[in-house]
């Protein structure tokens, strides 16, 4: 077991100090680090055990990171295991994320449910583009075919609404093809099903 020197431990900035070990390695440990594992200078300490303090380090600097994220707004867990990962090692995200969903800080479900209700009451989009959207932001599978299921109600009113707001002018004449065909599109973008799109169209020029 290679044995290591805590050279020194100096007050770096705020909470944070910076311990030399071994005369030129430096780290950066809050202070509750270095009162958790007892450090202090020119004491001897194992590799092995300089490595769990690092990464003991790693994982405070991650929780408080992941916690700053979610009081600025929701994540899914596979949203905020990665943002996290753009600095930090993969296992730490991992802990972090598990800690944070099993305190309830993150939850799936009521992501998904709060993003589907956005979606589809405010932005006025179809089952397929909101399931592209969950994806997006990591929420897939079970959890989200759920959520959106559970939202259908009213589909064919949301439908006619989008229709009615963004599209009433291509939808005079009803033997202008091209204008009706571009509206036709526009609804698929929105993620409508096209049978529903079909129905809708012809009730909104029939009147």
């Amino acid at each position: 077991m290679i044995e290591m020197i805590i050279t020194s431990i100096e007050k770096y900035k705020g909470e944070t100090f910076c311990v030399i070990a071994d005369g030129n390695k430096r780290v950066y440990l809050h202070r509750d680090i270095i009162a958790k594992y007892s450090l202090k200078a020119d004491m001897e300490i194992s590799s092995e055990d300089f490595a769990r303090v690092l990464m003991a380090s790693e994982l405070r600097r991650a929780t408080r990171r992941a916690m700053y994220l979610i009081n600025e707004r929701e994540y899914s867990y596979i949203g905020l295991f990665e943002k996290l990962k753009n600095n930090y090692p993969e296992d730490i995200c991992y802990k972090v994320a598990n800690h944070m969903a099993a305190k309830g800080y993150i939850n799936d479900k009521r992501f998904a449910e709060a993003l589907v209700y956005s979606y589809m009451e405010c932005k006025l989009y179809g089952p397929k583009r909101v399931k592209q959207e969950l994806y997006r932001r990591g929420i897939r599978g079970k959890t989200a075919d759920e959520a959106i299921e559970n939202s259908l109600d009213g589909l064919k009113h949301r439908l006619m609404t989008l229709i009615e707001r963004k599209y009433d002018g291509y939808l005079h004449d009803p033997d202008d093809i091209k204008a009706i065909t571009k509206v036709k599109n526009g609804l698929v973008r929105a993620g409508y099903d096209y049978d529903d799109i079909n129905r809708a169209v012809k009730e909104y020029i029939e009147g």
